[in-house]
């Protein structure tokens, strides 16, 4: 795909304030408030490579905006979702929407990828998106060494057999990797959300095949920048349980405007059934279906079934 189709004031226009919430939108029982810390994940075993003037380095550097809840003796452990942002922005320049996920008791962790952020060395370029679902993998084993780390903050919050991923634009293609790719899938994953995304190749990996992790599709179906037809696609030839949610309307940044309450509420509700198990396809369908401004297909072949963890 063109450098050019992924060229938008992300990094600014991320950072407006959202509009307030459509009425009726669901209310999650309890909320907790919510930290935010900064760590850097250095990964010593992959390369950086060469982009224009800069020279590459031997390591790939990830510093991690980590949202986490703050409970002074959870009771039990927290999900972890790994949020991949899009081309010329960054980890921090989600943090206004990954700030309401975490506080409906998730652990959240976004990256910041070494070559397609605003201020990447040389220039940000999509070039490295092969690595980055790599890179994804290797925030996803570091958080979970700081939930086994006595001295860490995040000191037993992160459940390690429930974990999610989800991604804009650039972030959407490498979540799609990570989740749904043979050539660099990530079995930990138990539930993806892509939003405003298209399924790009990775080596000789084939996507979808075979693979059944539960997919939450987000798209405007006004997004000029990656078509709304990429994420069709991606429903009709991934494997069930899979959901999409069509923004009525929506740009390719949909999270401005009146289609926020929408997607937090979809996401909330989607990784409350996958990752928390506590909540059902009814819950989903309530936060998805909301008239003038999005609409949902859904194909789960268990619906009222409990997913165990």
């Amino acid at each position: 795909m063109p450098r050019r189709s992924f060229v938008l004031l992300l990094s600014v226009a991320l950072f407006a304030v959202l509009a307030p919430a459509a009425p009726g939108a669901a209310t999650p029982e309890r909320t907790y408030s919510v930290a935010a810390q900064t760590f850097t994940f250095v990964d010593t075993t992959r390369a950086t490579p060469a982009n224009g003037s800069y020279p590459g380095a031997p390591t790939r550097t990830l510093p991690t905006l980590v949202l986490y809840p703050t409970e002074a003796q959870p009771s039990k452990p927290f999900p972890l979702v790994v949020f991949s942002h899009g081309f010329t922005a960054s980890g921090p320049a989600y943090q206004f929407l990954l700030q309401k996920w975490a506080a409906h008791g998730y652990v959240i962790a976004a990256p910041t990828f070494p070559l397609s952020n605003g201020n990447a060395p040389g220039g940000p370029t999509i070039g490295d998106y092969p690595n980055q679902p790599g890179d994804v993998s290797f925030v996803i084993t570091s958080m979970l060494n700081l939930s086994r780390d006595p001295r860490s903050p995040l000191h037993g919050l992160i459940n390690a057999n429930r974990i999610g991923v989800a991604g804009h634009s650039l972030g959407a293609i490498t979540t799609l990797g990570v989740a749904y790719n043979s050539a660099v899938a990530d079995p930990r994953i138990d539930a993806a959300v892509p939003i405003s995304g298209i399924v790009l190749p990775f080596g000789t990996g084939t996507t979808f095949t075979g693979i059944t992790t539960p997919l939450l599709l987000i798209h405007g179906d006004h997004d000029q920048t990656v078509p709304y037809g990429s994420s069709v696609y991606s429903f009709e030839h991934a494997s069930p349980p899979k959901f999409f949610e069509t923004l009525l309307g929506a740009p390719h940044t949909p999270f401005l405007g009146p289609w926020a309450p929408a997607i937090d509420n979809t996401v909330i509700a989607f990784l409350d059934k996958y990752l928390k198990h506590n909540a059902s396809d009814n819950d989903i369908v309530g936060a998805a279906n909301v008239p003038g401004l999005s609409t949902l297909q859904m194909d789960d072949p268990a619906p009222l079934a409990a997913h165990a963890g």
